[in-house]
């Protein structure tokens, strides 16, 4: 049972006991006090990925490797700077895409493919109200981005990162009925509010460890342009780079 399943077993009980702790005058009360507490839960455990508590997501490496992950492409100008920068210097990294940015720029997506790193889906459309999709309309926004890749690998693709790192019920069926891996993240950059600079790089390299799964998105330019510092720090600090096992359908 996961621990939304736990924590609402445990809410239904409760609220059903309430008749028989107190008094007619304070049930209905202590109903809404509860039930107010149970939603502010949910929509406090909707922005917290590394919680786990809708779905369990990967957000550490199963080895002592730092993997690179870099939501929100393919970006027609930044991504390729991005791979250049891997390529020179013998990176592999992740790269969660966006759908229609997939449809828009198939042959970035291809060289992201053919030079060895790892994808995954991060829905068709990226919206903010993708928290508050339902039924076939969210299976839809989820899954197109799905099959686009495994269109260009002729594989299943199973890894999926949420937009904003948002679960809930919903998206956990979703997930859960298509096996989808959700991939997570162990060390969260910031860097679509704070440009890296030199000083914010050594600050995060400082943070990355062995096992640490980094967030980052090449549709910054300053992410860009600190790429090659963070590559270097991480590898100063005697830590190498490494990918997600391949995907497969459990």
């Amino acid at each position: 049972m996961s621990k939304f399943g736990l924590t609402l077993l445990v809410f239904v009980c409760v609220e059903i006991s309430l008749p028989f702790w107190l008094s007619t005058e304070y049930v209905l009360l202590a109903m809404c006090v509860l039930l107010g507490m149970f939603m502010s839960l949910m929509f406090g455990m909707s922005m917290m990925i590394r919680a786990d508590f809708f779905v369990s997501a990967i957000h550490r490496l199963p080895n002592d490797a730092v993997m690179l992950t870099f939501d929100d492409g393919p970006h027609p100008a930044n991504t390729p700077l991005v791979l250049d920068v891997l390529q020179e210097k013998g990176v592999k990294a992740m790269f969660f895409l966006i759908g229609k940015n997939i449809q828009a720029y198939p042959e970035i997506t291809q060289r992201i493919i053919d030079e060895g790193h790892a994808i995954g889906g991060h829905t068709y459309a990226h919206n903010h109200g993708f928290g508050f999709k339902l039924g076939k309309n969210l299976s839809r926004d989820i899954m197109k981005a799905q099959r686009y890749l495994s269109d260009l690998t002729g594989e299943e693709e199973l890894y999926f990162r949420p937009p904003f790192g948002v679960t809930n019920p919903s998206i956990a069926q979703v997930i859960n009925e298509n096996k989808l891996k959700t991939v997570g993240w162990s060390v969260r950059t910031y860097d679509t509010a704070v440009a890296l600079n030199d000083d914010r790089v050594k600050q995060l390299v400082g943070r990355i460890d062995n096992g640490a799964i980094v967030l980052l998105h090449e549709r910054v330019d300053a992410t860009c342009e600190a790429l090659p510092l963070l590559i270097d720090g991480v590898r100063e600090k005697g830590m190498k780079f490494g990918l997600l096992p391949k995907n497969k359908k459990e």
